[in-house]
């Protein structure tokens, strides 16, 4: 719900016009972004989540390690008295062909907190379990299914070693299982992949006050990233065609990864030179190994009649190794000139072992009170970003070789000779991404309790890892990696918020963007569901690229204890390509138009119920939710080949659903 976060069209969140590999996530100061794909892979129960904090321009220098925004999640502490609550304990029921099949849904969610030791130790304890099927309505009625199961836990233990020293104990679990991935029109469940993994974050945290000017903190975090990939249904080659894909998912993948991260920040008061100063000095380093393989199947590309027109065969065993050792230290300040105006300036240094590079990245953002008022502030910032080398990336070399092979018009004559696709890196070795970004914006109170922000910002990405296929004769083609990319996003962001009464408000936002760069990014191809057909090198609009956006979130409490929240998003469809029999592209990528807008009103109605007698110590809150309720149709399919007949057709809509909810909390 944040303006200018969006869920493109693979499923994945784009923060701020950024690929989701480039941005960040931290949960209680740990990392948690996997450190082979650089994506976020941690679940967390909702009810453990304190607060969420979406920071768009992360200028404080603490933050490292992207190029984009980074998502802050704080969790929750134990309470001084037990309490308790369980919700959604009953499942909601898939309906196939006017009778019931199965559960469609099961979200039951379980909390424990209170203390251990009075004023000393508390506890906190969530648990998550999650059983989603989400139905592709043109598919058959019992195969239309991709299903996702998950079981999510957080233990937490706050301890108040001293009136002046806290420690913090954090024990995460997010288990996962997907299947069926990428089911749609043109992908039945037979051609689709599986997703398992299995993780946990062990983080400690210590908060250590030295005197009223000074805390010194001290955090160490374990994290584990196991991930599998392989076919829905046993091994077959992969058959591409113009009207639905056939055959097995061509690629396996078994990983495991390990990130050990040691942290040291010292923050205290600095001089009173010219104003007052927060300054903030931190350090650390990291180590993380990898081991994995990826091996591929047969994959085939095949005209409308059925007969083949190209083939991929695969070389090599596979495996993949490397470690990386990472180093990083900061200076930030938070200075106070006097009361109409703050500056935040700092300098981050990062250095790993996979390039060697020595990265300074400066940046310095302000807030300026120009009036008496104080009801008008302007906020703006400009600062260099140094992303991180995911070990997929490192890896790049040592994936197996490709032989491509093209057959004549009866799909069994062989044209020319095999060409053999070696993966290797460009130049002597690889840089770092970068970016800068920048932003103004100015927040104003127009009216009581009316809030109005209109802001401006721009990054500019560079040396991003790009894919080119290039003829090095003697029948080889080089599927180099290079530092070649780059991508800019710009965004005028007018939002406006209105509160009255007591706690009712609402949020109405439109968001003008524009998100250009290189499509052939390394992780479009090889991410966790990787893509076999590798085309030249485009710059054009990116996948999840939105020019308007209009987002309007309410929250109204009205009569008999009933809480009403509708949201409304419209936005402009993705771009689409178009493509011919063997694949190619026709025409430029990402121009030849857009999905229809896309526009989804939903509604959250929820009621507080008091229960009676003996039972007066709890509540129950019974919520309904109803998502899409004008039924709108938002296509999730295109058929882009000019083979088939039907191009130029969309399917997949998501129609109007609903859900329901039922809390019982211990008052």
């Amino acid at each position: 719900m944040v303006p200018g976060v969006v869920r493109g069209p693979d499923g994945r969140l784009n923060l701020k016009g950024a690929r989701s590999s480039q941005s960040g996530m931290i949960v209680n100061s740990a990392s948690v972004t996997d450190p082979v794909t650089g994506e976020s892979s941690i679940n967390l129960p909702i009810e453990a989540v304190q607060s969420v904090e979406v920071l768009t321009n992360p200028y404080a220098a603490e933050y490292g390690e992207l190029t984009s925004a980074v998502i802050s999640v704080q969790t929750r502490s134990g309470s001084d008295k037990f309490q308790a609550n369980a919700t959604s304990f009953f499942p909601r029921f898939r309906r196939r062909g006017g009778s019931f099949a199965g559960i469609a849904a099961f979200t039951p969610r379980v909390t424990f907190s209170g203390p251990i030791i009075k004023d000393k130790l508390k506890f906190f304890q969530s648990f998550e379990y999650r059983f989603v099927r989400t139905p592709v309505e043109n598919l058959p009625p019992l195969s239309r299914d991709t299903d996702l199961e998950t079981f999510d836990s957080l233990s937490q233990l706050d301890w108040e070693i001293g009136r002046n020293d806290h420690l913090t104990a954090t024990v995460s679990l997010f288990p996962e299982k997907l299947r069926h991935v990428g089911l749609n029109t043109f992908n039945h469940q037979g051609v689709t992949p599986n997703f398992k993994q299995r993780g946990f974050l062990v983080a400690v945290n210590e908060r250590r006050v030295i005197n009223n000017k000074s805390v010194l903190e001290s955090s160490f975090s374990i994290e584990q990233f196991d991930a599998d990939v392989f076919p829905s249904s046993g091994i077959a080659p992969m058959n591409f065609a113009p009207d639905q894909n056939s055959g097995s998912f061509f690629n396996q993948q078994a990983r495991r990864s390990k990130h050990y991260q040691a942290l040291e920040t010292y923050s205290f008061e600095g001089p009173n030179f010219a104003g007052t100063h927060l300054m903030k000095v931190g350090g650390g380093v990291s180590y993380v190994t990898f081991d994995g393989r990826n091996t591929s199947n047969v994959v085939r590309i095949l005209r409308a009649n059925g007969t083949r027109s190209q083939q991929f065969d695969y070389e090599g065993d596979g495996r993949l190794s490397r470690n990386k050792t990472q180093f990083l230290a900061y200076f930030d300040d938070k200075w106070t000139l006097n009361r109409h105006l703050t500056v935040e300036y700092g300098v981050r240094y990062d250095r790993d072992n996979v390039v060697g590079e020595n990265n300074i990245s400066p940046r310095i953002g302000f807030a300026f009170l120009p009036l008496a008022d104080g009801r008008t502030v302007v906020r703006g910032g400009i600062g260099i970003f140094y992303d991180n080398i995911n070990l997929n990336v490192a890896t790049f070399s040592q994936l197996q070789d490709r032989i491509l092979t093209h057959f004549g018009p009866d799909g069994l004559q062989v044209i020319g000779s095999p060409e053999r696709q070696r993966f290797e890196f460009t130049g002597a070795k690889l840089r770092i991404p970068r970016s800068v970004n920048w932003n103004i914006e100015l927040d104003r109170e127009w009216l009581k309790n009316l809030f109005v922000r209109v802001g401006y910002q721009q990054r500019q990405a560079r040396r991003e890892f790009v894919l080119n296929p290039i003829d090095s004769g003697s029948h080889d083609i080089m599927l180099q990696l290079d530092n070649s990319g780059s991508s800019r996003y710009r965004e005028l962001e007018v939002t406006a918020r209105y509160k009255f009464r007591e706690n009712d408000e609402f949020t109405a936002s439109y968001v003008r963007s524009s998100s250009r760069g290189d499509l052939n990014d390394f992780n479009s191809y090889f991410s966790n569901f990787q893509n076999p057909i590798i085309q030249a090198n485009e710059r054009s609009r990116l996948p999840w690229d939105v020019p308007n956006r209009f987002l309007f979130r309410g929250e109204f409490h009205v009569p008999y204890r009933i809480t009403l929240v509708p949201v409304l998003d419209v936005r402009t469809g993705f771009p689409y390509s178009i493509i011919d029999e063997d694949r190619n592209f026709v025409g430029p990528r990402n121009l030849a138009g857009r999905f229809p807008n896309f526009t989804s009103l939903d509604l959250q109605i929820l009621r507080i119920v008091s229960l009676p007698g003996r039972f007066n110590k709890y509540r129950v809150e019974l919520g309904l939710k109803v998502f899409n309720l004008t039924n709108h149709f938002n296509p999730r399919d295109f058929q882009n080949n000019l083979a088939s007949g039907d191009f130029g057709g969309f399917s997949n809509g998501v129609g109007r659903t609903f859900a329901t909810r039922i809390t019982f909390v211990k008052k």
